[in-house]
């Protein structure tokens, strides 16, 4: 199979080739063709013989020339019709006869320089690899960061979660050689570990890339990339594993074509020195020996030996990988300097056992990992990748948003290889940098002699421009009617600021009937003046002559088109110059007066499940207050609701209370969906003499104060069980941390930690007089920072009941 693969990825490139380049066979050169960016050039005129005035009717109103003359009027022509666009190609079509000048140097580095680096640095799409680079001695730094958050995943009932950052910086430093490094560090939590949080800080790659292009199209090339990784449970490489890999890459980019299409192919296959295992050998061996009734030989034993949780965090393989990757790229110009790339990707590794590992295979075992050699395909690791890539108008810049989907790797587990995400979603920014300056193109001065016509003026008419507004509250209105009284004209609605224009209408008085289903019916009136003011009289033709740089030609663009003229530096050419007449604009302001403006709400009350919550107490507060029960679908209704922020308190039997706000705004229906947690059958949280006692401990990022999303529940119950007891008038929220790190560090944590809580909790419906936050740091632990196992009990949240008066019957 591994003969195969090889030979596949040859006869595919050799298809692309005999497919992709028969237009382009003619015009194959080094560089590569056309991408847009430029407008073709346009071929020299022939020499054409005297021609009569007739022949030239678009242009009746030059002055009759003699045969000498013939010439400067054929050059005239030509101008013109240049500066008219009658012979410019759009920048984004191909030439009528379907052939293509070659691509000049300014423009092939232009487009090179668009070229984007992949997650791990060299210049790709998202994970595969493009056999060519960026523009030479061009360099790009990104920065990336994944993440995901899954439940079962390793088991039935596990809490695992991920997130990661990797930094990458690639550098074409010749017309053929890249280099490239990243740097990657993340974190893997599963409550079914032991510890839960297991990091990785600072694995580098280190890697170069050469390449050819065979044709404007097709690119081979080769990378060698070694990993550094870091130590397991400190920071600090261990070069003892590292890894390296051997990568051949292939690329089809059909924008090398004569006739470009944005489309690009890549295909890479990789083999993987992969030495992690190495990092991990100690750990099992002190394990085997800390067994009280370990086997004889440690080959016949697998309680040392990593699990499925620890594999994953750390990223550990037994075994070597056979990569194989496919990706396709469409750069599409969304409009000038702005591109739009979608990509869609697939990765397959094939574990090789170069390093003999023997898999112990235990019989009539149930659950647990398997071995290679008893296991199947689906324990390899294969993804799908969706993504796209923005590149805004700074030039430079560019944005990624993909997501990895698990194919394969995530459901059935070898003790060979680490787990497989079940998705992982990158977001990430790059930027690029061209070392070499852009080059302005020197103006062409021209001399242009042009025809003005001023027209006579035309009858006098004016249009009323008016805005409609609130009576007494200046507010726009729009969507007003506008109708004209004793006019056959169609009536006018209002913008959204309230503002409308009418037709050109004749002079004397307007008037306006408004109307609007939120307002009492309203009138104005406005006059347009008989005479134009500032009027000019009319002028005879008279001739120009202007020197004038091309660039700086803005009073030609309406005549000529917005390119200059591609002929000889002294063109002339004859045109009429339109003389605008403005119209008469005459401003408006009309009132109209509000009818009393209420709303309602018609609302659904749901479950965790979706199902709608029967029964259930809704006290609507807010600008006024009111009371509804949920029907048999969950739902329930308020009218004649002033506008503005209501709360909405939800009780239902066995769920947690909730307190969730919307807007009621005037004459519409807000339809809120409130959705109600269960409440669980085995408390987590219990109101003791003096504290609140919860069974979990609240869960923050690392060394940070942001709740994580695994705690939601928890804290939802905390707010309940406030909530229900008012009785309890005060307490205090305490943050405390283990002694590791400094003792200022460790009260500021511990201080932002319960201002954390006390902010949640005074967000989901709990009064903030009734809650005070303090960090306590080190100070009082529960039990002596000697283990593991004791500092993660020192590092809690606690709540004491500080004041409390008599409980509600």
């Amino acid at each position: 199979m591994r003969l195969a693969l090889p030979t596949f990825g040859l006869s595919l490139a050799l298809a692309l080739h005999s497919v992709l380049l028969a237009p382009a066979a003619a015009s194959a050169q080094d560089e590569f063709d056309d991408e847009f960016d430029e407008p073709a050039a346009q071929p020299a005129a022939p020499a054409a013989p005297a021609a009569s005035d007739d022949e030239f009717d678009e242009f009746a109103d030059e002055p009759a020339t003699t045969n000498t003359d013939n010439s400067l009027q054929q050059d005239d022509l030509a101008d013109a019709e240049a500066d008219m666009g009658m012979g410019a190609m759009d920048d984004e079509a191909p030439p009528a006869n379907d052939e293509a000048e070659p691509e000049d140097a300014d423009a092939r580095r232009g487009r090179l320089f668009r070229a984007q680096a992949s997650l791990l640095g060299p210049v790709g799409g998202i994970h595969t690899v493009s056999a060519g680079s960026g523009a030479t001695h061009s360099f790009r730094i990104g920065l990336t960061t994944d993440f995901f958050v899954s439940d079962g995943f390793i088991g039935p009932n596990d809490n695992a979660s991920h997130v990661g950052g990797t930094l990458s910086l690639s550098w074409s430093v010749h017309d053929n050689v890249e280099i490239f490094a990243s740097i990657l560090s993340y974190a893997n939590s599963n409550d079914l570990g032991d510890p839960s949080l297991l990091q990785v800080l600072g694995d580098t790659n280190l890697g170069v890339k050469a390449f050819t292009w065979i044709t404007p199209v097709i690119a081979v090339g080769g990378d060698v990339n070694l990993s550094f990784l870091n130590s397991v449970g400190d920071i600090g490489l261990l070069f003892k594993g590292t890894s390296v890999a051997f990568r051949g890459n292939f690329t089809a980019d059909l924008r090398g074509r004569a006739n470009p299409f944005p489309f690009i192919f890549r295909f890479n296959a990789q083999y993987q020195f992969d030495n992690s295992n190495k990092l991990i050998r100690g750990v099992e061996r002190r394990r085997y020996a800390n067994l009280m009734d370990a086997a004889p030989d440690p080959a016949n034993e697998t309680r040392q030996l990593l699990t499925t949780v620890e594999r994953f965090g750390l990223g550990i393989n037994r075994v070597d990988m056979f990569n194989l990757a496919v990706g396709f790229e469409f750069p599409l110009r969304a409009m000038e300097d702005f591109y739009v790339s979608p990509m869609l990707e697939w990765t397959w590794g094939i574990p090789v056992n170069r390093q003999g590992y023997d898999c112990l295979v235990v019989p009539g075992s149930v659950g647990g990992d398997g071995c290679l050699d008893t296991g199947s395909a689906k324990a390899f690791p294969m993804d799908l990748t969706l993504g796209v890539r923005v590149l805004p108008p700074v030039r430079g810049l560019s944005i990624l948003a993909a997501a990895d989907i698990g194919l394969t790797g995530q459901n059935e587990f070898v003790r060979e290889l680490a787990p497989n995400m079940p998705y992982d979603i990158m977001l990430g920014f790059a930027y690029a940098y061209d070392t070499e300056p852009r080059v302005s193109a020197e103006p062409e001065i021209r001399e242009v002699v042009r025809r003005v016509e001023v027209p006579i003026p035309p009858p006098v008419q004016g249009r009323v421009h008016g805005v409609v507004v609130e009576q007494g509250a200046n507010t726009p209105i729009a969507g007003a009617t506008i109708a004209f009284s004793g006019r056959d004209l169609t009536s006018l609605l209002t913008s959204d600021d309230g503002t409308f224009t009418t037709y050109l209408l004749d002079p004397g008085e307007v008037r306006f009937e408004i109307s609007h289903p939120d307002y009492n019916p309203g009138a104005c009136v406005a006059t347009i003046p008989s005479e134009r003011p500032g009027a000019a009289p009319a002028a005879a033709a008279t001739d120009s002559t202007a020197t004038t740089p091309a660039s700086e030609d803005d009073e030609f663009a309406d005549d000529f088109g917005d390119e200059p003229a591609a002929a000889t530096p002294e063109a002339t050419a004859t045109a009429d110059a339109p003389t605008e007449f403005p119209d008469i604009l005459v401003e408006v302001r009309c009132e109209l007066t509000a009818r009393p403006r209420v709303g309602s709400v018609d609302g659904r009350v749901v479950g965790d499940d979706g199902s709608g919550v029967i029964g259930a107490t809704v006290q609507l507060m807010g600008p006024s207050t009111q009371n509804a029960t949920t029907n048999s679908n969950g739902r329930f209704q308020a009218s004649e609701l002033p506008p503005g922020t209501y709360t909405a308190r939800v009780e239902a039997d066995g769920f947690l209370i909730k307190l969730q706000q919307f807007d009621v705004q005037p004459r519409e229906v807000a339809s809120p969906e409130i959705t109600l947690v269960r409440r669980p059958r085995r408390p987590l949280v219990r109101v003791r003499r003096r504290s609140l006692s919860i069974r979990r401990q609240i869960n923050f990022a690392t060394n940070s104060a942001e709740i994580l999303p695994s705690s939601d529940g928890l804290m939802s119950e905390i707010a309940d069980v406030l909530i229900r007891n008012p009785q309890l008038q005060l307490l205090e929220i305490q943050g405390h941390t283990d002694n590791r790190g400094g003792r200022a560090h460790n009260m500021d944590l511990s201080q932002r930690r319960a201002d954390a809580v006390r902010t949640w909790l005074s967000t989901h419906g709990v009064e903030a007089s009734r809650l005070e936050s303090r960090g306590y740091g080190p100070d009082n632990p529960l039990v002596p920072n000697i283990t593991p196992a004791n500092r993660a009990r020192n590092r809690r949240v606690q709540f004491i009941i500080k004041q409390q008066g008599e409980a509600a019957e």
